[in-house]
């Protein structure tokens, strides 16, 4: 054992490892000293002596009786100063989201009545300023909740679980009545303009039984402000998951779309309009007759009126240009006479709208086709290049037949990050992003062979798509390609490159943001540099090959310049 024990030592003299041993065995003797007792230590017994006898005067001065009373009496300070500080604790608390919610409502309706009650006394200023919110902050949208008619729907096991969003969709479509456009369809966007401004509310289930009771005493229709602020919750987010055996308290579609309700000022910038407003926009013709005309469509307008941009559209500089320039004349979608001009465009209401490249799918403004008249495909807001509108009827229905026949030869030219590689050919579906419904995405195969990849297998299989990759110039870190797409998919071209893993250069939504900010920062471009370049179709009526060019922005040409070799432009 002693060989043991000195073989963990250094290979040293065998004098040093005996005085190595010795310091390491003092150690512990030191060590396992201090874990004991002090009175191993003190070992003198004249101070054992002195501190007994201190102690038994110390203890002969004092009264037990009168240090048990003042024991008692510090006890009981202190629980006073401890239940004061663990009252001021729970005040101090952080307020619940759920709590927060409905003070923050409270307040908003004490405001409301103190705002009312000014307006109705005889001697107040006209100039009155509304009162502040009590936390001195800025209040959110003044809401007056009474003049909106509140609905309420019972969970069943059939919604539990379901999305907010998707269940408020189908309950205010349920309502349409006579006295509302059949039309107009409310969609999640919508909604969720509602459920963030804290108009849609959710009754848990344990005071659902309280709440049926008094809503069924007051045996009124609708929902009364005073019970939405006792029992109800606000909704905030679209993506909350209801309960079963809970209610949902919602405002009714009729609020939503009377003038007077205040409903109707949250959802003015959702709900689309009666008519087409023209607008003397300058527009960029390439080509025009009496049946089309052709746009290179300039960054930055949509196509036609949508959720978010009802005017300053391309249909809307159209409509002033044809109705007061056109040396053609205007058509038969834009007349002075708005009942013939909704009239005409009735007859195309089961024309199918080709998505051309890269432009949402809207349910409220596909449902009314007279906000997209001659429209046969549509470019997204940042994209420019050709674009190609009908002016009459039966224009519209040969292009379109064209369109979804595949006759049409489009031609895109864009700026990519990355080295995008040889020629190729992409041939990959593309469907609704699962989780974010404004976003597209490359469906994953779903064969046998991949499924044990893939998570969950798509529930929706995806539109096919193709695509020709022609790589033109690369400069080690962007690329400009040449893109040929044999259909016209939303987002196909920025969906295609992404899913190659180079996106477009500047794309927002699908492309790299830290790319983005040094393409916003330095030459000042917040759009995807996209182009539609060349488009090849026949004449709608005489049958004419028609070939149309457009050339790039002159913020795109810049990039394009600097990638190509010096002496090369676009």
């Amino acid at each position: 054992r002693r060989v043991q024990y000195f073989r963990i030592l250094p290979s040293t003299s065998y004098l040093s490892r005996i005085v190595t041993m010795a310091t390491l065995l003092i150690a512990v003797i030191i060590a396992s000293a201090s874990a004991f007792s002090p009175p191993l230590l003190h070992v003198a017994t004249r101070t054992i002596t002195i501190c007994d006898a201190k102690l038994n005067k110390i203890a002969s001065d004092f009264n037990l009786d009168e240090i048990l009373a003042a024991e008692k009496e510090f006890t009981n300070n202190d629980s006073d100063v401890t239940t004061s500080e663990q009252s001021k604790r729970v005040k101090s608390r952080r307020p619940r989201a759920k709590d927060k919610k409905k003070l923050k409502m409270k307040k908003q309706l004490e405001r409301q009545q103190k705002e009312k009650a000014q307006n109705g006394n005889a001697n107040a200023d006209a100039d009155a300023v509304a009162p502040e919110d009590v936390d001195g902050e800025e209040s959110d949208a003044n809401i007056d909740f009474e003049s909106i008619d509140f609905l309420s729907c019972e969970i069943t096991t059939s919604l539990d679980g379901k999305r907010i969003d998707a269940v408020l969709v189908d309950l205010l479509n349920k309502e349409q009545d006579a006295n509302t456009e059949a039309n107009i369809r409310i969609s999640r966007s919508q909604c969720g303009v509602l459920l963030s401004n804290q108009c849609v509310f959710v009754i848990s289930p344990d005071d659902a039984i309280d709440f049926l009771a008094k809503a069924n005493s007051e045996e009124a229709a609708s929902v009364s402000p005073e019970i939405i602020e006792q029992y109800c919750s606000p909704i905030e987010r679209k993506s909350h998951n209801l309960e079963a055996n809970s209610i949902l308290v919602y405002p009714s579609r009729q609020s939503l779309l009377s003038p007077s309700s205040a409903a109707m000022a949250l959802l003015s910038n959702s709900i689309p309009p009666t008519e087409i407003i023209p607008q003397n926009i300058p527009l960029d013709i390439l080509y025009e007759d009496e049946y089309m005309i052709v746009l290179n469509k300039a960054a930055g307008m949509v196509v036609h009126p949508a959720a978010g941009n009802w005017d300053n559209t391309v249909v809307n500089a159209l409509a002033h240009y044809l109705m007061n320039e056109s040396p053609y004349g205007s058509g038969e979608y834009f007349t002075k006479d708005t009942e013939n001009t909704q009239n005409s465009n009735e007859e195309v209401d089961g024309e199918e709208l080709n998505d051309d490249d890269d432009n949402m799918n809207d349910s409220v403004t596909n449902s009314i086709s007279m906000l997209r008249p001659g429209i046969v495909h549509r470019l997204d807001k940042g994209t420019t290049g050709v674009l190609v509108v009908a002016k009459t009827r039966t224009a519209l229905a040969k292009l379109s037949e064209a369109f979804a026949n595949r006759r049409v030869k489009k031609q895109y030219i864009a700026v990519a990050i990355g080295h995008t590689g040889e020629d190729q050919w992409i041939d990959k579906p593309i469907g609704r992003h699962p989780l974010h419904r404004q976003r597209m995405r490359v469906v994953p195969d779903a064969s046998p062979m991949k499924q044990i990849r893939l998570s969950a297998t798509p529930k929706k299989q995806g539109r096919p798509a193709q695509s020709y990759v022609q790589t033109l110039h690369h400069d080690g870190k962007l690329s400009i390609v040449q893109v040929q797409i044999a259909t016209g998919r939303t987002h196909q071209i920025r969906v295609h490159l992404q899913d190659h893993g180079t996106p477009i250069y500047g794309d927002d939504v699908y492309g790299f943001s830290d790319w983005n900010k040094a393409l916003s920062s330095r030459r000042g471009i917040t759009r995807p540099l996209l182009h539609a370049k060349r488009l090849e179709i026949n004449h709608p009526i005489t049958g004419e090959k028609l070939v149309f060019e457009a050339e790039p922005a002159s913020d795109m040409k810049g990039v394009m310049n600097a990638i190509l070799p010096l002496g090369e432009e676009v």
